[in-house]
């Protein structure tokens, strides 16, 4: 799935003051781009009250938890860039949220493959603080290689 991201698909230097407004973009957007058919920012924060979705690296990965599969209309993925970070969890401060709403298990190899990106701290920390989104790809679709 993350070799799908375009430019479309990045959000470079975003900001926000907590997890709440990260959620909320992140469902904003994905109603904009067609992948839901409601509103499901309360989902996003459901399945983060049942568990975090911080990765490590300043990296989170929020989904909608199984009780939303009747609102997804199309799988997609989203990538938000907070250079400035957002505090997590109580000592998890995140820069990167990748947004993802799948019908099946898609999650599941993007975490995966997120895995073996972000494990590098260099290239995570880079990417969180890439200016130009031809950068953020490039850099990103070499470590999918």
């Amino acid at each position: 799935m993350l070799e799908m991201i375009t430019e479309s698909n990045l959000h470079l230097d975003c900001h926000a003051h907590n997890k709440a407004q990260v959620l909320s973009m992140l469902g904003d957007t994905f109603n904009k781009k067609g992948y839901v058919t409601q509103d499901c920012v309360a989902f996003l924060a459901e399945r983060e009250d049942t568990v975090s979705t911080f990765l490590g690296n300043g990296i989170v990965l929020p989904h909608l938890p199984t009780s939303a599969k009747s609102i997804i209309a199309k799988a997609g993925i989203e990538i938000f860039q907070f250079p400035d970070g957002v505090i997590w969890d109580r000592t998890n401060i995140m820069f990167i949220a990748i947004g993802i709403v799948a019908k099946q298990q898609e999650h599941i190899d993007v975490l995966k493959e997120i895995a073996l990106i972000f494990s590098n701290d260099v290239i995570a920390g880079a990417l969180a603080l890439i200016s130009t989104k031809s950068d953020f790809l490039r850099i990103l679709k070499q470590q999918l290689v």
